[in-house]
């Protein structure tokens, strides 16, 4: 059977399209001047999407997209059908050898055409509108690649399940396949055109929840003239590890005192009010188990961190508070004292808590080659200019071919200078002399 051709134009020059006997190009190739070479042929491989007007447009055309092998661009290409007789007949018999032949590309291997070859048509034509443009940043992760999302089968059911309406699009769609196509090849078929949904339920599936203020979200319900309070696994893990006092407390009591005891007791003490960044009163009941640690220097703990850490000594406030005037004067005033470990502002509780929490965050939008802690353009502005070295001067270095009509002198001052030698060397130097002193002395009488 002879490959399907037929008459189009491209770019406004008529000329002829065809696919090739084995399937795995298709070329244009101009009228004029006759026996010209192919002046355009594409690999099946790099077709992405293949569209086509639909039959009740007068024009019919043919609009292939290409992205060559390395390139994040698609190349379009348009071919007006120009057939006196058939020409949507031509352009259905290309579109349909082509389709044919981009699924097998895809699937690996031969799908034997159905008889009257419209319906398998229609199936091959779904599968083939797809785009294989890559996305930055995603395909450097092997989960996200367009194969690993189209061989994944249980991120496929996952996603039948979370969307009703696609699960019963994909039902009638198998229901109603041709008998030509296995469910393998259908699969293939049907994900193929939705490679983005998949792409964004598994990046969904992937997110998690980041840490946030654990203490704060405890809601004490009042049942049965009883004051109830549920805590989770998960929610003392993030205890832990948001105040690290707490884990200490946990790790001295317990197993001395029960789990839940201990738990009863944290929740009704005076250093739940101040972690949660509450008033403490003297209303508030007191707990010898629990109350001990609230004269503990959590700054102390924080200090350590700190020490840890790279901070410039230009912005490292901290770092002169040993030099602080007020220690060997008098008292600052009551508004700049800060308070006991007993009366903690809530400001600065909940800024110590944001501190931590912003801490386990991974930034991934900061250049490693800037400053710590700030940016280029603050570290200059807080940089004392007065304290930096001089810029070496950078001046700019003449080369001069010849250098010798610099140091030398033209062949007219050498003339002047032998003759005026000669006369001087000639003359005594008695009456050399004798001369001078003559003319001195002429000088003093006037």
């Amino acid at each position: 059977m002879a490959p399907p051709r037929g008459s189009a134009t491209y770019k406004k020059q008529d000329g002829t399209l065809a696919v090739s006997r084995d399937g795995q190009s298709v070329s244009w190739t101009p009228v004029t001047p006759p026996g010209t070479k192919p002046s355009l042929t594409m690999a099946v491989s790099t077709i992405t999407n293949l569209q086509q007007t639909p039959a009740s447009s007068p024009k019919v055309m043919l609009r292939i997209f290409a992205q060559q092998k390395g390139s994040s661009v698609s190349e379009t290409h348009v071919f007006t059908f120009t057939s006196p007789t058939a020409p949507r007949v031509e352009a259905d018999a290309i579109k349909e050898a082509l389709s044919k032949a981009i699924q097998e590309a895809k699937a690996g291997t031969s799908v034997v055409a159905a008889p009257g070859g419209s319906a398998s048509s229609a199936a091959l034509a779904m599968a083939s509108a797809v785009s294989s443009a890559p996305r930055a940043g995603l395909d450097k992760d092997e989960r996200y690649t367009d194969e690993a999302l189209r061989t994944n089968a249980e991120l496929q059911q996952s996603l039948l399940k979370a969307d009703p309406a696609l699960s019963k699009t994909f039902m009638e769609s198998l229901r109603t396949k041709p008998e030509s196509i296995t469910s393998s090849q259908f699969t293939m078929q049907f994900w193929s055109s939705r490679i983005h949904l998949l792409r964004a339920h598994a990046i969904e599936k992937s997110q998690t929840r980041g840490a946030y203020n654990v203490l704060a979200s405890f809601k004490p319900e009042t049942k049965d003239n009883t004051l109830r309070l549920s805590i989770s696994k998960e929610q003392i893990q993030l205890i832990f590890n948001q105040h690290p006092l707490v884990r200490r407390a946990y790790d001295e009591n317990v197993p001395r005192v029960s789990e839940s005891e201990f738990w009863v007791k944290f929740f009704q003490s005076r250093l739940f009010k101040k972690l949660k960044g509450e008033k403490i009163t003297d209303a508030d009941p007191t707990n010898p188990l629990l109350d001990k640690y609230l004269n503990v220097d959590e700054e102390a703990e924080r200090a350590k961190r700190l020490l840890a850490a790279h901070v410039p000594h230009i912005i490292d406030i901290e770092g002169n508070e040993e030099n602080h005037s007020q220690r060997k004067g008098n008292r600052p005033d009551i508004t700049m004292r800060p308070e006991t470990s007993d009366r903690v502002p809530v400001i600065r509780t909940l800024n110590n808590l944001s501190e931590k929490l912003l801490a386990q965050v991974t930034p991934n939008d900061i250049d490693p080659s800037l400053p710590i802690g700030v940016d280029e353009e603050t570290y200059n502005a807080l940089a004392l200019q007065d304290l930096q070295t001089d810029e070496a001067e950078h001046n700019m270095i003449l080369n001069i071919k010849d250098q010798s009509r610099f140091f030398t002198s033209t062949s007219a001052d050498d003339n002047l200078s032998t003759s005026d030698t000669r006369i001087y060397t000639s003359q005594p130097p008695s009456s050399t002399l004798s001369s001078l002193l003559t003319s001195l002395s002429s000088l003093r009488k006037r």
